[in-house]
């Protein structure tokens, strides 16, 4: 797919200074956090990191985890959607390879991820008065669930609390739930069986995810 890039206009490129090297975002944990979800320990106290190149790598790396998952929780999707989704993500990965200041490359970055938003919730921005807008103009947006994908939700809530839910830990909840399958003679692999012994040991939770 061709990707089209928009360069900036009548715009002089100056090398870049010392502090626009300089990226400092220790006060909140959260771009930590962020990697550590997204690539796990490798990103463990980068809290500490403050060059602007090894937070660029991380923001490329995490948009290739866009461009190669995206599609794969999108149930249908007509291909001019497809494109212009596509489109953002390629560019972000095309252009930011050639910035080196810490604002040019946020500005790349939140210029394409408010542009994703858009697109994600239906269409590309536009101008009206006002806040509102419609994104349901040409498709729209539609969660739907399984009764496996919800036995996932359900469980992984009630590993997180297990503690608050009177558990030792995360394993005596997965306990638990296999001696009431044995008890009832029920499959542990069946994700229905979690499902119904969650709606009966903790209701609230099980129908907080209907």
């Amino acid at each position: 797919m061709e990707i089209e890039i928009i360069a900036a206009r009548n715009v002089t490129k100056l090398k870049p200074t010392a502090d626009q090297k300089v990226f400092q975002h220790g006060y909140q944990l959260g771009l930590e956090r962020l990697a550590e979800q997204l690539f796990g320990k490798k990103y463990h106290k980068s809290v500490n990191r403050t060059d602007i190149k090894f937070w660029a790598t991380f923001y490329r790396s995490a948009f290739e985890v866009l461009k190669a998952s995206t599609f794969r929780s999108i149930g249908s999707i007509d291909r001019s959607h497809e494109h212009a989704i596509r489109q953002e993500i390629d560019r972000f990965l095309v252009s930011s390879k050639n910035l080196k200041s810490k604002d040019e490359i946020h500005g790349e970055l939140i210029v394409r991820l408010f542009r994703l938003v858009f697109l994600l919730l239906g269409r590309e921005p536009y101008p009206a008065r006002g806040k509102l807008r419609d994104f349901n103009t040409f498709r729209t947006l539609n969660y739907s669930q399984t009764k496996e994908q919800r036995s996932w939700l359900i469980q992984g809530h009630i590993q997180r609390s297990a503690e608050t839910l009177g558990f030792e830990d995360s394993f005596a909840a997965d306990y638990a739930f296999l001696e009431w399958c044995r008890a009832n003679k029920r499959s542990n692999s069946d994700r229905s069986s979690y499902t119904e012994w969650a709606q009966a040991q903790f209701p609230e939770i099980a129908d907080y995810y209907r």
